[in-house]
């Protein structure tokens, strides 16, 4: 099967041609899927104009037979006359066969001078060897004679001149001098006080912003026009019912002029709204001023066509005396002036662009204020003095006329000396740590830390140095408990973060550790007299700070305690002759010493027994009971005994004992052991 041409497009085999219409060509892209989109093309070529399908194969085959290709699927004799008819046809390069290809599209959209100029791309030989070519440039030269007339009259009548360039763009819709006669017009009809019917605006990332007022069912075409260009060019992305457009990309370093045209059928249809001059210099973006201890840091974003962003500080203070520092970077972002007095400035950075003419064109420039505060000096050292005795003094070198306080961060978190720093975002000062101050402190709780000295100056402030402290916590309630044998048991709270607590009193000292006391507890050899305890907790030694240096231990102030001396209760059998003179009690006498009046002592309890002598205050006959709070108020009494009959029947034997609290630690001297005895 082969394709023939010459008579009509058909698929031809030795025995059969067959025309080929819109229902084969779609037949085919059915069973080719691959071909699909070039066929279904074809068939809508023919569908539109049936010759034009023809002229479309021989204009691609052509130039194939005459560079003697002969696998095209072509009727061999077919091949031969298009090859030697193609040697008669003029020979042309890509660009012509460009322009030629163009001339349809363009006619159709009315681009006449778009036309003219691929006519004459296809040169004169084009012309002479295609009479269809030669009847197109005749009809296109007449059309644009009378528009080159009406174009030189709109040069000299003013008063007709709009209409006279609007008559040009019905005929030549893309006749520049038209186009930019009205531009001129609608620019020259703003006056120099009023606003433009089109505002113009830089953006942020080079852009301009258009905007003008709308018109219901308008359609608009955005053109873009300045000394700089070669005609007036379409804005991309415009040509709809909207009123506003972005100008995404537009001529850098020049001065451009915007006009938004109203059409119908893509032709003007009246006057352009013209926008006011605009100098396409974009601004430098997000300048960020942050001031420090004399200096100013900027930080901005350059515009992607920018070749330079020159700097110019004024200040301390305005005015013609003002100074003026100024700085040109090429690609960095961010600067920073130094060495500047207290005060206030006023900064303007601006852009620089490359222009088309080979120099630069600035941009307007942005202006921001910042002021220079005064800023706290430095703490160059922190000591932490830990006293002999008790406390912790802080003292250091630098921060002349400024406060320093003593400040702890939360974990993980304190800044590196010199740190800049707002006041308000400050952790509260310690208020036990005072710097400077002439005594020593320390504080109600244990504490274990890094403490940072901070220097402040109103609202701004540095960060100082640290040291590393170790205070334990205070002894908590400590008390006394007297037990048998000069024994004096200690009882108190064991203080936060102490590694041990030494007690020291007359004659002795000894040192506990935690285990211990909570294991054994705390028992001292004071004897029986009064004494004085007192109890210092100890830091562990050898903690280590930062960089592995010991932490510095704070001794606490000790506790003490008074340990009253001994009590003690005596007591003695008052006896008196009966019968053949032998002695029998009838009453008791108590005393008591050593004892704090206003606490009860123990109760005192008189046993009997029969034969033997009572070994505890259950081992007999309670004969009488003195409550300890009446003893302890009347430390000397005598008690007659009570009438009992088993008193007249020796031999028996009688004994005190001391019960309930504190029984133990009050010590009860007895008579002796025969004047118990009754016999």
């Amino acid at each position: 099967m082969f394709l023939s041409v010459l008579d009509g497009v058909a698929l031809c085999t030795p025995r059969r041609r067959r025309l080929v219409d819109d229902a084969t060509l779609l037949a085919l892209a059915d069973a080719r899927p691959a071909h699909a989109p070039v066929l279904r093309l074809l068939a809508g070529i023919r569908r539109h104009d049936p010759a034009l399908l023809r002229r479309v194969l021989l204009y691609q085959l052509l130039p194939l037979a005459r560079q003697g290709a002969t696998d095209l699927g072509l009727d061999p004799a077919e091949l031969a006359l298009l090859a030697k008819a193609s040697r008669t046809l003029p020979q042309l390069d890509d660009r012509q066969r460009t322009a030629a290809e163009a001339l349809a599209p363009l006619w159709s959209r009315r681009r006449l001078r778009a036309c003219a100029h691929a006519v004459t791309a296809l040169g004169p030989d084009a012309l002479r060897a295609d009479p269809w070519l030669a009847a197109f440039d005749a009809r296109l030269r007449r059309r644009l004679d009378r528009c080159d007339r009406d174009l030189a009259a709109a040069g000299t009548d003013p008063a007709g001149a709009e209409a006279g360039y609007l008559r040009v763009l019905a005929v030549a819709s893309d006749d520049d001098e038209a186009v930019r006669g009205l531009i001129r017009l609608g620019a020259e009809a703003v006056p120099a006080s009023a606003d433009a019917p089109m505002t113009v605006r830089p953006v942020e990332g080079g852009r301009v912003a258009l905007s003008w007022p709308g018109r219901p069912g308008a359609r608009w075409r955005v053109l873009r026009d300045g000394p700089g260009l070669a005609r007036a060019v379409p804005v991309p992305g415009t040509g709809g019912t909207e009123s506003t457009a972005i100008d995404a990309d537009p001529p850098v370093g020049l001065r451009v002029r915007y006009a938004a045209f109203p059409v119908r059928d893509g032709r003007p249809t009246g006057a352009p709204l013209v926008s006011r001059p605009l100098l396409v210099a974009p601004d430098a973006e997000e300048a960020a001023l942050e001031d420090g201890p004399g200096r100013i840091a900027v930080r901005w974003q350059r515009p992607r066509t920018a070749s330079a962003t020159v700097l110019t500080l004024t200040g301390p203070g305005s005015g013609p005396g003002a100074p003026v520092v100024r700085h040109t970077v090429d690609r960095a972002r961010e600067h920073t002036f130094a060495d500047l007095e207290p005060g206030r400035y006023a900064l303007t950075l601006t852009a620089r662009h490359p222009s088309p003419a080979g120099g630069t064109v600035d941009a307007p420039g942005i202006r921001r204020t910042a002021t220079v505060h005064p800023w706290p000096r430095p703490l160059t050292t922190l000591t932490a003095d830990a006293g002999p005795e008790e406390g912790v003094r802080f003292t250091g070198h630098g921060a002349e006329g400024a406060e320093v306080r003593i400040v702890v961060w939360p974990e993980g978190t304190a800044p590196a000396p010199g740190t800049e720093l707002r006041t308000a975002a400050l952790p509260a000062p310690l208020p036990w740590a005072r710097y400077g101050a002439p005594g020593r402190t320390t504080p109600d709780t244990a504490f274990a830390g890094l403490v940072s000295a901070v220097t402040v100056l109103g609202e701004r402030a540095l960060a100082g140095p640290g040291v590393r402290l170790d205070v334990p916590g205070p002894v908590g309630t400590p008390r006394a408990v007297r037990e048998p044998g000069g024994q004096v048991r200690l009882l108190f709270d064991w203080p936060s973060g102490a590694g041990a607590v030494v007690a020291v009193w007359d004659g002795g000292e000894l040192r506990i550790s935690r285990s211990s006391y909570v294991r054994e507890g705390l028992r001292l050899p004071l004897g029986p007299g009064p004494s004085h305890v007192t109890l210092r907790p100890l830091v562990p030694g050898g903690r280590p700070g930062d960089g592995g240096t010991p932490a510095v231990g704070v001794r606490r102030a000790p506790v003490g305690v008074d340990v009253p001396g001994e009590a003690v209760v005596r007591y003695r059998l008052l006896t008196r002759r009966r019968g053949l003179g032998r002695r029998v009690p009838y009453a008791v006498e108590v005393s008591a010493e050593g004892h704090d009046p206003a606490v009860p002592l123990p109760e005192l309890v008189l046993v009997h027994q029969a034969a033997v002598r009572p070994r505890h205050a259950e081992d007999g006959t309670v004969l009488l009971r003195i409550d300890g709070a009446e003893l302890a108020r009347a430390p000397l009494q005598t008690r007659e005994l009570p009438p009992a009959p088993d008193l007249a029947r020796p031999p028996y034997a009688l004994r005190a004992f001391l019960l309930g609290d504190g029984a133990g630690a009050v010590r009860l001297e007895e008579p002796a052991l025969t004047t118990l005895v009754v016999r």
